[in-house]
């Protein structure tokens, strides 16, 4: 197995702040600002609690309120395209709620392999020695595991890693359209690891792209020997 046979079936990057209070203020503002900006951008709705925007060609989601900006991608074949959505639109939502600093922020990736059959996934989970399941242990409530999986989180510093790897079935596929089975495979290995930023961090420090390229870097270099034995 390589990191070419994973799929990055979802990214996410959340980044949260204390104090949005103008988005109550201010939303009507920003979402004129963004459509004028990005046409492609599709204004869904907004609410006292949030504001939602979507852009289907890419499969995008853009999501704000009084505590977080949030950008989705579903079935990401280039990456590109969330790196620029949200360098170019993070600044207009911030510049109109007038934020300085960020107090987390999150950028999650869901990465899927399809395999022939559940054991082979289960094998490899068992291989990595993360975790390791005694024959005796299983046999107290059975012999053969429908699921395997574990979940893992990791302290570096002022960087937290949640990291988590099971055997699915089936993905529920969001949206419409017909289904790409290498993003929505009938069986697979699913790894989700979330990169979060744990301190206080000053808007103008902060490059939105640099992270979410240096955490995908991060995983291409990394993720194959995590789980290899």
């Amino acid at each position: 197995m390589n990191f070419g046979d994973f799929h990055l079936n979802r990214v996410i990057l959340e980044l949260n702040y204390d104090e949005g209070y103008l988005y109550w203020d201010n939303c009507g503002a920003t979402n004129l600002e963004i459509r004028k900006k990005f046409p492609n951008w599709i204004w869904e709705k907004s609410t006292t609690e949030l504001s939602a925007f979507r852009e289907d060609k890419k499969r995008m989601e853009l999501l704000f309120n009084i505590q977080q900006i949030r950008f989705i991608q579903d079935e990401v074949d280039n990456l590109n395209q969330f790196k620029e959505a949200a360098t170019e639109i993070t600044p207009i939502i911030l510049q109109h709620l007038q934020i300085d600093t960020f107090s987390r922020i999150g950028n999650r990736f869901i990465y899927v392999s399809s395999l022939d059959n559940i054991e082979k996934g289960k094998e490899i989970i068992q291989k990595s020695r993360l975790i390791e399941i005694p024959k005796e242990k299983l046999s107290l409530f059975g012999e053969n595991p429908e699921k395997a999986g574990f979940r893992l989180y990791i302290k570096n510093g002022d960087l937290q890693y949640r990291i988590e790897i099971t055997t699915i079935k089936m993905i529920e596929r969001r949206g419409i359209g017909k289904i790409d089975k290498k993003f929505f495979p009938e069986l697979g290995l699913r790894v989700d690891v979330d990169f979060v930023i744990i301190k206080k961090v000053n808007v103008s420090d902060f490059s939105s792209s640099e992270f979410i390229q240096g955490n995908y870097k991060f995983l291409e270099s990394n993720l194959i020997k995590f789980i290899s034995k």
